[in-house]
Order: structure tokens, then sequence, then C-alpha cells
């Protein structure tokens, strides 16, 4: 079978950096880290192991970094190369190991692609994982498998960038027969804005700014909403179509290609202020600030456009830091958090749920609605297209791109 597999040697990748300033589209054709090739079908590697026919497989913007040879070299020892990429995924089973429960060939689902203590066949599960807390596990490079901090990291498992991939039992999630493949396609991704939202929620009287209204920031901004929060929300959107789907999703007001700064100032109350040299200085803001890019000049923003006493949340991956000025920080006593994917320990209503179920629940019942946002499919061998026209989304107003397979292919 045909899979985009990721090779990261040091020939490959020195080769990489310099494809990447002469000619992008040379990072994909096989001479960097990046290619299709031709590969075995997975074979399950234990009876509580299942095969996945994929249906979608999702574009993210971490798998973009990846491409791109952006991504901080932080989480090298957790991945192992050759993988297929691809975490985001919708599928059907195709084949299941002798000791799976609860799950049979036919069933649709999506996958939770964090390979934490259970799919690594760890007995006695670290204390995170213990507490439900999966995203923190610390057993990412050991086990039963090769190093992976996901599916679409590790080289046992394959990833939704491939017609078939591999999913531990505890990793399954039966899609409601009411859930599109598009709506579950986009759980993944949405887990990561809930887990945001329920972990740092703003109050409904205070103001919120999401930077970014990539897939995150407008899955942060959908999060805000279906948890019911009536804070006022701003998004600072790059394209006029971002713009639109942020509006649909409930933002009070979205801010596209205009002076950011002083559009805040002025909304906040706030006064600005000119430095001999650099940004200018923001006294007042906003109550809360989502950074959903994991860009540097966004995080930097985040920080000065953010009242003092006020909050910051990364939602979008981050990477080595430059030209960001921690002045901000110090000077209005800001706090700062962290939100990273999803896990089994999130509160709603009361109860301690996983994430996934929460998110699958929601889009059963209808509350939440974001299939529409699937708004380009590609065929695996067209990848390089895929990726050429990502390179330029605004041109060609891309919200969130998928492979798309055919069923048995």
């Amino acid at each position: 079978m045909k899979a985009v597999q990721y090779n990261v040697t040091i020939p490959r990748y020195a080769l990489g950096l310099l494809a990447a300033k002469l000619y992008p589209p040379l990072l994909w054709s096989g001479i960097s880290c990046l290619g299709l090739k031709e590969i075995p079908e997975p074979a399950l590697p234990g009876d509580e192991w299942v095969k996945v026919r994929t249906s979608y497989g999702g574009i993210c913007g971490t798998d973009l970094s990846t491409v791109y040879l952006h991504t901080s070299t932080y989480y090298e020892p957790f991945s192992s190369s050759p993988f297929t990429l691809g975490h985001e995924n919708v599928g059907v089973i195709s084949e299941v190991g002798a000791a799976v429960q609860n799950f049979q060939p036919g069933d649709r689902v999506t996958v939770e692609p964090t390979l934490w203590c259970a799919p690594r066949g760890i007995d006695v599960w670290c204390p995170y994982c213990q507490k439900g807390e999966t995203n923190r596990c610390i057993n990412i490079a050991k086990g039963n498998l090769s190093p992976g901090l996901a599916t679409g990291a590790c080289r046992d498992t394959g990833g939704s960038w491939s017609p078939y991939f591999l999913a531990h039992q505890s990793q399954l999630y039966k899609i409601p027969q009411q859930v599109s493949d598009e709506n579950a396609l986009l759980v993944e991704p949405f887990a990561c804005g809930l887990h945001a939202a329920l972990q740092h929620p703003p109050k409904d009287e205070e103001r919120v700014l999401i930077l970014g209204a990539g897939t995150i920031g407008l899955m942060m901004l959908a999060a805000l909403r279906a948890t019911g929060s009536q804070a006022e929300i701003i998004v600072s959107a790059r394209y006029p179509f971002q713009a639109e789907a942020a509006r649909r999703l409930g933002a009070d007001e979205v801010l596209c290609g205009g002076d950011l700064y002083a559009e805040i100032a002025e909304r906040s109350g706030g006064e600005l202020y000119s430095p001999i040299l650099g940004k200018r200085v923001l006294v007042g803001g906003v109550d809360w600030t989502y950074e959903c890019t994991g860009k540097d000049a966004a995080l930097d923003d985040a920080l000065r456009l953010t009242r003092a006493g006020g909050k910051v949340v990364i939602v979008g991956v981050p990477g080595v830091a430059k030209g960001i000025d921690w002045t901000a920080i110090f000077d209005n006593e800001l706090t700062l958090h962290a939100s990273y994917i999803y896990n089994h320990a999130d509160i709603w209503e009361g109860e301690t749920r996983r994430t996934y179920d929460i998110v699958l629940e929601m889009m059963a019942a209808g509350q939440v609605n974001l299939g529409w946002m699937v708004n380009r499919k590609y065929k695996l061998q067209d990848f390089g297209r895929a990726l050429k026209e990502l390179s330029s989304r605004g041109r060609h107003e891309i919200i969130k791109a998928v492979f798309a397979f055919e069923p048995g292919a």
C-alpha cells in the first residue's frame, strides 16, 4: 500500500533545510525527509489491537510543521522513523485481535492518537495515566512500542496518511450513527479546544481574544460556545474566509486586516505607547488571550494585548521562541497557562470524563456541527498538490483539508 512517510536522517534533514529556502516543494519530493512510499500493509502487534481502514486522514498544522522542518527537536526522542504521518482520523475496523472487547470489524471509529501507558502494554501505569492525565504520560518512549507521542509519529502504528493503520482498543471510540465522517474527523482538533475551554474557562462578563482563525483557533471558539460561555469573544483572523467561519461559530467580533493593537486598545479602553524601538505597548487589554497559532510573533502579541492580571493560554503548538519579549509577563503579573491536547480527566457537568466522549456526545446531540469546515479533500497520490495548496491556503480558502480514501482502497 502507499503511505506518506517521514524518515529523518541528518543528511535528509540538512537537504530539507536547504530545499526549504530554494524551492519548498522539494521537501516532499523524496530528497528530504518526506515521500510517498510503497510499504506493507500493517499487521496486528498484539491481541488487543485492531486494524483500521482509513476513510479520512486529516492534515493538521503540526503535520505541516513536521513537513517544513519547523517542529522543535524537543520532540525528536519521542518519535521513531520512518513513520507514517496522520493523527486526525476516521475509519472502519477491518481486523480485530483475539482479546479485543466491544469492537468488531465494520465498526466506524475514530482513534484517539495518544500512545500512553495502555497502548504501550505497560502493566503499572505511570502516576499521570492512573489519574486519567494521559496527555502527561511519562512512558511515551517505553513499553512494547517504539518511541512516539501519538499515532502518526510512531513507526509501529502507522498513521492516517495511508489506507490502513493500527490502534489499541484503549484508543478506540465508536462513532454514533448521526455523526458524519466529516464531523468525526474533527473530533481530535475539537477535543484540543474543548480541553482548553474546560481547563481554563473565562467568566461570562470577561473579554476574550483568540489569536488565529485556523483550525485550532476556530475549534477554541467553538469549544467556548459549546461549553456555554457567554464571554465577549474577539477573534483575530488572517483571511476573510476565516473571518466568516469565526462569525458562523459565534464570535462577537472578528478583526481581519486592520491594526490589531489599535483595535484591541479601543475595545478594551486601553492606551497605546510607542517605545523608541520595538512593538507598541498596550496599557489595558483583554482579560483572556488564547494563542492558537504557535507562532512566535503571535505569542508576543498575546502577552502585550492582555491586561494586567490577565491570563494567556497557549493552545497552538509552540517551538523555539525568537523575538518574544517576556517583559509583559513580569510587568503585568500575567498568568501563563498551556493546554496540551486532551485526556481522560476533564470535568464536564460535574463528572470526570474522557474529552473524546464529551465531544462525541455533543456531536451526536447536534450541539456541535463542524463538518462543514472540511472543505478540501485530496487523494493520497495527490499529496504534493495538497501540501502546495495548503502553503497558500488563503488563495485556496482552505479551512480543513483531508486525505480521502475510497472504501476498500
